[in-house]
């Protein structure tokens, strides 16, 4: 109820003032006038935090916004807690009392957006996130002399443009102004390819230091017990060990503006079965900017369909698939690195690429392409693993991939040396 009446006066609001961000500083504009007020974005915070000590032992993890466990964060976590290291694992979670149970008992939790999560950041010695901190930039974040801020993103080989690349994302000039502090606060990227390294160089500002080794999230893919990840995956989502597993996952629109073109299941399901004559079960999980939105983008009359939204590392369910469908989500550029068979269905190519905008052309990726549920289902029945190998070989060659399973090592690696470096500094 008081989240509500919080967002209709900021409606209101809205209505009748403008604000900007220039230099650190608020502005806001009563529209149509002259009249302005301005108010520093870092003072109060910085006043507030700003004297604490840097705890040299403190590593914070941020997923996504304050997603729950998963992501590159998510192997980063667990590779040092395997080494046995004595850091402070700090993780900002939003809602974190329900996804306690998700985390490691040598992971401590920190509610996304509250001030205690300020606190840990001024503290923290460094700094892991695989998305930018606009959020907290705008709250008055400041990056102190000491910290060490560490960007892994969250794509890799993928299609769409992101960031200064994606014009319907640099509109607002606050959002800018934040993303770029954000670009000039990163110390290291760590980068999966040449290619990544070159969308790092292109899409963000004032990069420095790309490190390419390799996105921990995908270690997944190349080691041993796979099949336990598979069991546990079956066992959340309550799969019987006899099906297939199909996972669809469609991204978002900018303006939720998805296609009138819907993904049947029934004929997806049925396609799979005479392909491979094997029972399948098709699981979907919605991009977290698009929940509520199942209906948009898929036809389930008899539903069918596996809900997978609130399972916390798609890395395991993407580990746990036979077969990967998206639209432009950059997972399944993850997920060829099992080199089992991923296609895309794009209704609404044309339009998205309008919106959005593409790196490179979607025919130069091993996927098949379909912009019809006939279309897919005919790429189905067609599929040839054998020429698919040899593309998404070809692929990651031309990429420049450094996937190896080894990702997390080496990050680790760096956050060792960054903190021994620190010890012995003083």
């Amino acid at each position: 109820m008081v989240q509500a009446i919080k967002k209709k006066l900021k409606r209101i609001i809205k209505l009748f003032i403008t604000y900007k961000i220039e230099n650190d500083t608020r502005v806001y504009q009563l529209k149509y006038t002259p009249f302005t007020v301005k108010k520093s974005l870092i003072k109060k915070t910085f006043q507030q935090y700003g004297n604490t000590s840097i705890n040299t032992k403190k590593i914070i993890f941020d997923n996504y916004m304050g997603h729950g466990y998963g992501c590159n964060c998510k192997y980063v976590t667990e590779e040092l807690i395997r080494r046995g290291t004595d850091f402070d694992l700090v993780w900002i979670v939003k809602d974190a009392n329900a996804h306690k149970g998700e985390f490691p008992p040598k992971v401590r939790l920190v509610e996304y957006g509250s001030k205690e999560a300020m606190f840990e950041y001024y503290t923290a010695a460094v700094w892991v996130c695989n998305y930018h901190l606009i959020h907290y930039w705008n709250q008055g974040l400041v990056k102190r002399f000491g910290q060490y801020y560490i960007q892994m993103w969250h794509g890799s080989f993928g299609i769409k443009k992101i960031e200064k690349n994606c014009d319907c994302l640099t509109n607002s000039q606050s959002w800018t102004y934040l993303a770029k502090k954000n670009s000039q606060n990163t110390d290291f990227w760590i980068s999966n390819s040449f290619f990544e390294d070159e969308v790092y160089q292109n899409a963000f500002w004032s990069v420095k230091n790309i490190l390419k080794l390799g996105h921990p999230r995908n270690d997944i893919f190349f080691k041993d017990g796979q099949d336990l990840v598979e069991k546990k995956v079956r066992k959340s989502l309550s799969i019987d060990g006899k099906d297939k597993i199909l996972l669809y996952v469609p991204t978002f629109r900018e303006k939720l503006d998805f296609p009138n073109y819907k993904l049947d299941i029934e004929k997806l399901k049925k396609a799979l079965e005479k392909k491979t004559d094997q029972s399948w079960k098709i699981v979907v999980r919605l991009h977290p900017r698009m929940q509520n939105s199942l209906e948009k983008v898929c036809i389930d009359e008899k539903k069918q369909i596996v809900k997978a939204d609130a399972y916390p590392d798609i890395q395991e369910l993407l580990a746990a698939a036979q077969v990967v469908i998206t639209d432009y989500s950059s997972c399944i550029f993850d997920f060829l690195l099992t080199v089992r068979p991923g296609f895309l269905f794009v209704p609404d190519l044309e339009h998205y690429d309008q919106e959005r905008g593409f790196y490179y052309k979607l025919e130069e990726t091993p996927f098949p392409i379909a912009h019809t549920n006939e279309e897919l289902i005919h790429n189905i029945e067609n599929f040839n693993q054998e020429k698919y190998s040899m593309q998404v070989e070809d692929f990651l060659k031309k990429k420049g991939s450094v996937e190896d399973g080894e990702a997390s090592v080496r990050v680790c690696n760096l956050i060792e040396s960054i903190v021994s470096e620190k010890e012995i500094r003083g």
